[in-house]
């Protein structure tokens, strides 16, 4: 699902919610913010982020790390097993319905907050161990 289908749902759950009152109208806001945010962080693939070779799908967590779906074949059954990058969090065996995957990876998707791996370290980041200086002796 790209970030227009999602927004594409957001809006549809806000043109249904003014005829709904009580408990299911904060429902349906809430669920419509949640796909706007999830459009939000989805961006464009980072072609520079690591993912494994048989994967069919990327889905950015909400800080940017991406969960992603693969297509891998055991006992002559497709089935779609899928990872967060982020967390580490996934399903190993995966499912027969690559739909039912791309819907349990994006739910994790949504509620993840773990930064992605960084690429490669900067040294401009290192904060300086204040513990190990010692003062300057003063010149008199």
């Amino acid at each position: 699902m790209n970030s227009s289908e999602m927004r594409d749902e957001a809006a549809m759950l806000l043109r249904a919610v003014r005829t709904e009152r009580g408990e299911r109208r904060d429902h349906m806001i809430e669920e419509a913010r949640l796909w706007i945010a999830l459009a939000e962080v989805t961006g464009a693939e980072d072609p520079d982020m690591p993912v494994p070779a048989d994967t069919v799908m990327r889905i950015h967590t909400r800080t940017g790390a991406l969960t992603v779906v693969r297509e891998t074949k055991e006992i002559q059954v497709t089935v779609y097993p899928w990872i967060c990058l982020g967390c580490g969090e996934g399903r190993q065996f995966g499912r027969a319905s690559r739909t039912d995957a791309r819907e349990e990876a994006t739910l994790h998707a949504r509620d993840c907050w773990v930064l992605p791996e960084p690429t490669a370290p900067n040294p401009n980041d290192a904060i300086p161990d204040q513990a190990s200086r010692r003062p300057e002796p003063q010149r008199s």
